[in-house]
């Protein structure tokens, strides 16, 4: 299965555009792959929905709760999986060099890179070997479907080191494929940005009974803030998508420290 014959003539998925595009492609993964136009474009939506269908029944038993356990709250992992879907999906059609790239290998990258948490939830059948983290699980499980599917051992072993390798932040700084490169920008910037602000009030009030508005400020300087001061992403259109989340992000935590002044500016104005 070379390069050109699977991605020929192939039409991005429009996600919307933004933040909020990308939330509401978190539904359906048909609605996802909807925009392939022709024959082969159409049998390439069905090989990926079948993927998305096999990711979303690894990890069923785990999006129940989300790491609730964990966390106190729920994190749907599939529904993270369609937004860093989008995600690459626009960093893929804005790259200048794209028509190098194997497309079809970063799509199916994308599609299981998170499917190894599956071994996470309770009673999973899927155990974690010792010292293993979600990442090889996720590459041990799309092994196993891309060889049941006929794929040739060369492709296999690219698409598994792309998935091995997307939880290392650190290798942004390195010399590395440019498929891999993608995989990690659009995993990034999900979690990220307003979204990243509701997940840490969301983390703020399940750590603690007393949260108050400042204590959640805080915790959006810390981690949401804290994070994007620098931006990590390589390519123009990631370091542009970054630069506006952190725009967006410092925006709302100034708006709302001019809200939570007020009692102040009224002690002031009233003895």
């Amino acid at each position: 299965m070379s390069e050109k014959e699977t991605t020929a003539g192939r039409q991005p998925a429009d996600c919307g555009s933004g933040d909020a595009g990308i939330l509401e492609y978190a539904g359906n993964h048909e609605d996802i792959l909807s925009c392939r136009e022709n024959a082969e474009d159409q049998e390439n939506t069905e090989r990926y929905t079948a993927m998305f269908r096999e990711v979303e029944a690894l990890l069923a038993e785990y999006d129940k709760t989300g790491g609730k356990g964990r966390h106190k709250i729920r994190y749907s992992r599939i529904d993270h999986t369609k937004r860093v879907y989008c995600w690459m999906e626009k960093l893929y059609e804005a790259y200048p060099e794209k028509d190098s790239l194997d497309a079809d290998a970063l799509r199916i990258a994308t599609i299981f890179h998170d499917c190894g948490y599956c071994a996470m939830a309770d009673g999973a059948a899927e155990k974690l070997l010792p010292g293993e983290k979600h990442a090889a699980v996720s590459a041990r499980l799309c092994r196993g479907y891309l060889e049941r599917e006929g794929f040739p051992e060369e492709t296999i072993d690219f698409i598994c080191r792309l998935i091995a390798q997307h939880s290392d932040k650190s290798l942004l700084t390195k010399d590395i494929p440019a498929e891999l490169l993608l995989l990690l920008e659009a995993d990034l910037l999900d979690d990220t940005g307003l979204q990243g602000i509701v997940v840490d009030i969301w983390m703020e009030v399940a750590a603690k009974e007393d949260a108050t508005f400042e204590s959640i400020i805080k915790h959006i300087r810390r981690f949401t803030l804290g994070m994007m001061r620098e931006n990590p992403m390589r390519t123009a259109k990631a370091r542009e998508i970054w630069k506006e989340k952190r725009r967006l992000t410092e925006q709302f935590v100034k708006k709302l420290e001019e809200d939570l002044e007020m009692p102040e500016e009224f002690n002031r104005v009233l003895p």
